[in-house]
C-alpha cells in the first residue's frame, strides 16, 4: 500500500534523493522547498515520476499550516513525515552572530518540532 509522505528540504541532497526514491517506490510524495522555483534538480531527477512540489519554508508557521492542510485536503492523511530541511554554520562559535544562530536553531530544532506537532495528530 502506498503511503502519503511529506519530505522537507528537497532542493538538493538527501531530501531530493529521498523524495525521488519514495516516488519511485510508488508512494505519494509531497516535496517541500523553500523556493519551488529552485526545483530544477528535483524535477530532473524525478523525470517520469509524480512528485508534488509544495512551497515550504519550515521556519514559517503559515507555510507549515498551509502544506499540512493542502495534503489533508488532497489525500485525507499524512502517513510519513521526513524532517530533512536543515542549515549549518561553519567556523568558530564566537564568530557566529545571534541572527545566524537563531536561523540555525529555528530551522533545525523549532521547525521540525512544530511540523511534527502539526502532522502527528493526523497519523493517529
Amino acid at each position: 500500500m502506498s503511503k502519503v509522505v511529506l519530505v522537507t528540504g528537497c532542493r538538493s541532497g538527501f531530501g531530493l534523493l529521498t523524495a525521488v526514491e519514495l516516488a519511485r517506490r510508488g508512494h505519494v510524495v509531497y516535496a517541500g522547498l523553500r523556493d519551488p522555483e529552485s526545483a530544477e534538480a528535483l524535477v530532473g531527477a524525478a523525470k517520469g515520476l509524480v512528485v508534488r512540489l509544495v512551497p515550504l519554508d519550515v521556519t514559517r508557521g503559515d507555510q507549515r499550516e498551509a502544506v499540512v492542510e493542502q495534503i489533508l485536503a488532497e489525500q485525507g492523511r499524512i502517513d510519513v513525515l521526513v524532517n530533512n530541511a536543515g542549515v549549518a554554520l561553519g567556523g568558530f562559535l564566537e564568530d557566529v552572530d545571534e541572527d545566524e544562530f537563531r536561523q540555525v536553531f529555528d530551522t533545525n530544532v523549532l521547525a521540525p518540532w512544530a511540523l511534527t506537532k502539526a502532522v502527528l495528530p493526523t497519523m493517529r
